[in-house]
């Protein structure tokens, strides 16, 4: 499982654009935990955390206790999604944006959470400084880094508590990349590395977390897939045409924009900190029997 964060525009504009926190593992419907802010429902984050409903109502009201560090409160919540297919079921709850609960997520490695009676469960948080950063801010009122200009973006991951949040040396590298400011567009012509190059190039181990915001704007749908240290294809996510995706990785991790049917169109290796990529280039033009 990995911490993603990830932007979605609106297509009413008066609603904002809603921004989803995610612990799961990508592309599958195993998540743990999910937390949202914008859209219809406002900028206050909606979080839900996975349990077992199978003994309680949908839309019960249950008073949820939640524990990391040396924060230890109990909020109102209700029972959500029991009879759901796919997202996310369990207990949700409002929590604000300035609760010092995310805050304290950040510095350690596990949340331990229940109803009174209930089982206790853990989620971990390795790992999640740099998505919650970036998920708080923008729930606070702040745009998602790569969306202001340089100056303003340092300004605001350095007043950020969050970004100056310390703790394991996990979570320390992860702030550091947090409190940089972003490098500006990419020039896919300049930093995009050939498909003719794919069985060749493979993601090389690293422990400097890094970050790539792919900004699609080329003609449509475009697939983004993490190329393991195998040089193994493995499915991630997609991108509609005008969309933001910002995806959480490491230095020297290699990625490949494919199109729908899964033609790979170029390739981008992860370097230091957070870089912005551009998708322009379009689809590959195949004969009959190609596609």
């Amino acid at each position: 499982m990995t911490w993603t964060v990830d932007r979605y525009d609106s297509d009413v504009p008066e609603h904002g654009d809603t921004m989803i926190l995610t612990y799961g593992i990508p592309e599958t419907d195993a998540v743990a935990f999910e937390a949202m802010c914008g859209g219809a429902d406002g900028d206050t984050p909606r979080a839900i955390f996975w349990y077992d409903t199978v003994d309680l109502d949908e839309d019960q009201d249950v008073v949820l206790s939640l524990s990391v560090g040396e924060i230890a409160e109990e909020v109102p919540a209700k029972v959500y999604g029991k009879d759901a297919e796919v997202g996310v079921s369990g207990l949700r709850a409002v929590l604000s944006a300035a609760a010092p609960l995310w805050e304290a997520m950040a510095k350690e490695g596990v949340l331990t959470y229940g109803i009174p009676g209930g089982e206790q469960q853990k989620l971990h948080l390795t790992g999640a400084s740099n998505a919650l950063a970036k998920f708080r801010a923008t729930c606070s009122g702040g745009d998602l880094p790569g969306t202001e200009d340089e100056a303003a973006s340092r300004d605001r991951a350095t007043a950020d508590p969050m970004a100056q949040a310390t703790g394991s040396s996990i979570a320390a590298a992860l702030n550091d990349i947090a409190s940089q400011a972003p490098r500006g567009p990419v020039s896919p012509k300049m930093d995009a590395v050939s498909c003719d190059k794919f069985g060749t190039i493979k993601s090389e181990s690293s422990e400097n977390a890094a970050e790539i915001t792919f900004v699609n704007k080329s003609d449509g749908y475009r697939g983004l897939i993490w190329i393991d240290t195998d040089g193994t294809p493995v499915d991630h996510t997609g991108i509609n045409h005008g969309e933001t995706v910002v995806v959480p990785t490491f230095e020297s991790h290699a990625w490949m924009i494919t199109d729908g049917p899964g033609n790979c169109i170029e390739m981008v290796v992860a370097g230091e900190g957070g870089v912005t990529f551009e998708i322009t280039a379009p689809a590959p033009v195949l004969g009959p029997g190609n596609d």
